[in-house]
């Protein structure tokens, strides 16, 4: 995405974390024989912590369920865990005291790099956690042409995995469409059906309802989506997660993508099929926007507090400011 891609790629921060250690971003390493040069053997997640409205606390959306995922993704890849979700959360709150700024948020990075063994013997990982700061502005509508490109099956590649394998494809559907002027790519299942785009899933808006497609469709099980539905619910907004064919996606009311950077963007175009920009799906936003500055509180809607407005730890257990 033209307007969120380049987060990483722009920003060098003077900070890593390194197995719990403060590191010179500049300074971590991955050795050229390791599997997760070799095999592309690593997985991740994307996690985002924002600023209260009144700049007092700094706090990270659902990071037990982003936690539970990176070991799930291990797990299922054969690769030792070897860190508990405290030291985990730990970690982020060094790393966030380190590189916070007032007028930005954070996202964070963390990866488990198979650094040691040999076809799942003798497997060691290390975890390098980066952070980048993100604008607090609301990102342009994105327009999106579908790819020739599919998204692998559950048993060629495991959606279930987070992992930067699945990335491969990902982003050759991305340099396709750009090639046509576009922003992000629609992906496609093997049955020809809407799998998700290149970094985050599609959701449509159409008479009065939100639908977004299964895990089993080839898309990633997205946390970000699983907080969008208890959002919609609270609204009162059906939300249903079933197939959806390509002829639906483009002759859908609304289109958006969901994931941790892109929260919920609008999508104003697809493949020539425009959209409208003030539907259910931007007053979905505006809530989850709401949410995640602590405005309102949610049962079901987790933010947990990492660091107050002088870049200090807070205490565990301290609630996020309800304004």
């Amino acid at each position: 995405m033209a307007h969120t891609a380049s987060i990483s790629q722009l920003q060098t921060p003077p900070w890593a974390l390194v197995n719990g250690d403060l590191v010179p971003y500049t300074d971590v390493r991955i050795h050229v024989g390791a599997e997760a040069l070799t095999r592309a053997l690593s997985v991740f997640e994307g996690m985002k912590g924002y600023w209260d409205s009144a700049g007092e606390v700094f706090a990270i959306r659902s990071p037990r369920r982003h936690y539970d995922r990176l070991c799930r993704s291990a797990s299922l890849f054969h690769i030792p865990i070897r860190f508990s979700y405290d030291e985990f959360l730990a970690g982020l709150a060094t790393l966030a005291g380190e590189l916070l700024v007032p007028e930005k948020d954070l996202w964070f990075r963390p990866t488990l790099f198979v650094t040691q063994g040999h076809w799942g013997e003798a497997t060691v990982a290390d975890l390098v956690v980066t952070a980048f700061s993100q604008q607090k502005h609301d990102p342009d509508p994105m327009r999106l042409g579908v790819t020739t490109w599919r998204r692998a099956t559950d048993v060629v590649l495991p959606t279930r995995v987070k992992s930067s394998a699945n990335y491969v494809g990902a982003r050759l559907a991305r340099i396709e469409v750009r090639r046509l002027g576009y922003d992000d790519a629609i992906m496609l299942n093997d049955a020809g059906r809407v799998a998700e785009a290149t970094g985050a899933c599609v959701l449509i808006a159409q008479r009065g309802r939100i639908a977004t497609p299964p895990t089993s469709e080839s898309c990633l099980d997205s946390i970000t989506v699983d907080v969008l539905e208890v959002v919609a619910k609270d609204l009162g907004v059906p939300f249903d997660r079933r197939p959806i064919e390509r002829t639906e996606l483009l002759a859908a009311d609304e289109c958006g993508l969901a994931g941790t950077i892109s929260e919920l963007t609008l999508v104003s175009e697809v493949d020539g099929a425009s959209y409208e920009q003030s539907g259910l799906l931007a007053q979905l936003r505006q809530r989850y926007l709401e949410l995640m500055r602590g405005d309102l509180a949610l049962p079901g809607v987790d933010l947990v507090p990492l660091v107050d407005g002088s870049r200090q730890p807070v205490p565990a257990g301290a609630g996020v400011r309800v304004g």
